[in-house]
């Protein structure tokens, strides 16, 4: 006679309990030992190491440096994935900062890491899935922060890599074709409720998605003391080409949450010589791609101008960013997730109406890659409010750790539980109803089609 959901839901968040200490040590770990995205050695390695250590199958160096593994129940499909972020920020300013790379995960990706490890302990400790009808799949992916945009565009081109976030990179490798349904979660701070778990009521604007810029002004270097008039000066070119991107913003609809932002990551060689070359990594983001298009044409024509104006050249390379969120989510999805997540924290901690479960909010200018795995399936996402301080900033930290780390990881199994008890009945009416503006198959030449000269 087979095992009652409800009973089987218990054995997992025990077999979790009983592993608080270690999913707590991982977190912390992680934390202590940040890694930049496509260079999360250590945290893949530790990551492969736990999962093996429970008989699990590793793949490793998935989409350079992620981590697969699979664990099998009853049957193949439906098949559920976990998805945890590896990467960290660079936040020099930041106390726990590396010293070396300035790496800090004051976003939170240390908390998902240890949440899919907790969850594979329960998993398999818990020994359920030899009840549950269909597999799951576990990824600890890479670079979901758009960093270091002018390093990833040299492997782009070496063909080492072909897009800037990890979960792109698994898609593009077909790491998802026979997943179905996608699970995530994110650290968040709000002093109101301990997890934002949002149920999708109507199609809606989502997060934002972005096109990723790398722009080279070119110039020529003369003495800038004794003969500055026989040079052509790159930073003037730059400075003045940014300017004309914010001479533009007045033609922006708010409704397109247009947000366009850059660095320049080299300003010239040395003080007393002019100059020559000059290098900006850019983001423009918008709620639609069409926004995103249209704005991209406005940056370009003011960054020609300022090289235009000052006798330079500019180079303009448009590089994948990431998808603006699909238009609504899977009902049925979220409020397993919101109901699992109630029964650990109380309902009322609980916010079901502003979280990230449908992968659905009002614009906010955030970007995720999980944006682009929601366009090609449904996803359950939440974000749980285990930090304070403010987000990406330098006050960053995590205080509740049980929350953070523990938590979520009973969350997702639970939710995992429902999708695939019986005759996964609950993932079939979840894939039933949800028609992804995109398929696995077209979307590499999604993007593609938006990139001149891809």
């Amino acid at each position: 006679m087979p095992t009652s959901k409800r009973r089987l839901k218990t054995k997992v968040c025990q077999a979790i309990d009983r592993r608080a200490d270690e999913i707590t040590a991982i977190g912390d770990t992680i934390w202590r030992n940040p890694e930049i995205g496509y260079k999360e050695v250590k945290t893949a390695e530790l990551v492969a190491s736990k999962l093996e250590a429970l008989g699990l199958h590793c793949r490793r160096a998935v989409g350079l440096t992620g981590v697969l593994a699979r664990i099998r129940g009853k049957r193949e499909r439906p098949n559920i994935a976990a998805l945890a972020e590896m990467d960290c920020l660079i936040i020099p300013g930041h106390p726990d900062a590396d010293p070396i790379t300035g790496g800090v995960h004051a976003c939170g990706h240390h908390a998902q890491v240890a949440n899919l490890v907790g969850l594979a302990f329960g998993l398999v400790d818990a020994d359920v899935m030899s009840e549950l009808a269909g597999t799951v799949t576990l990824m600890a992916v890479p670079s979901e922060e758009p960093l270091d945009i002018e390093w990833r565009q040299v492997m782009r081109e070496e063909g080492k890599l072909h897009f800037l976030g990890g979960k792109q990179e698994f898609i593009h490798e077909g790491h998802f074709r026979h997943v179905d349904i996608a699970l995530m979660d994110h650290m968040a701070i709000n002093p109101h409720h301990r997890i934002s778990a949002g149920v999708p009521k109507q199609p809606g604007p989502g997060m934002d998605g972005f096109l990723a810029k790398l722009i080279r002004f070119s110039g020529r270097e003369s003495h800038a003391g004794v003969a500055p008039e026989d040079g052509t000066n790159a930073l003037n070119a730059a400075m003045l080409g940014m300017l004309g991107v914010h001479a533009q913003r007045e033609t922006f609809r708010g409704q397109d949450s247009i947000r366009v932002h850059q660095i320049i990551s080299r300003g010239g060689d040395s003080v007393n010589v002019v100059p020559a070359e000059v290098t900006v990594e850019m983001m423009v983001r918008g709620a639609s791609m069409e926004a995103i298009k249209d704005a991209s044409v406005k940056v370009d024509r003011a960054l020609r101008a300022g090289a235009m104006a000052t006798g330079a050249t500019v180079e303009i390379r448009d590089i994948p960013g990431y998808l603006p969120s699909a238009p609504a989510g899977s009902v049925g999805l979220a409020k397993a997730l919101a109901a699992n997540m109630a029964s650990l924290v109380g309902a009322d901690q609980v916010d079901t109406d502003s979280g990230a479960s449908s992968w659905v909010r009002v614009p906010s200018g955030g970007v995720s890659d999980g944006n682009d795995v929601a366009n090609i399936m449904p996803v359950a996402s939440m974000l749980v409010n285990a930090a304070e301080g403010s987000l990406h900033g330098r006050d960053y930290r995590t205080v509740d750790k049980e929350l953070a780390y523990v938590v979520p990881a009973k969350g997702w199994a639970m939710t995992i539980i429902d999708l695939l008890y019986g005759e996964a009945e609950l993932a079939r009416k979840v894939l039933s109803e949800y028609r992804p503006p995109i398929s696995k198959k077209a979307y590499t030449q999604v993007w593609r089609d938006v990139v001149a000269g891809e």
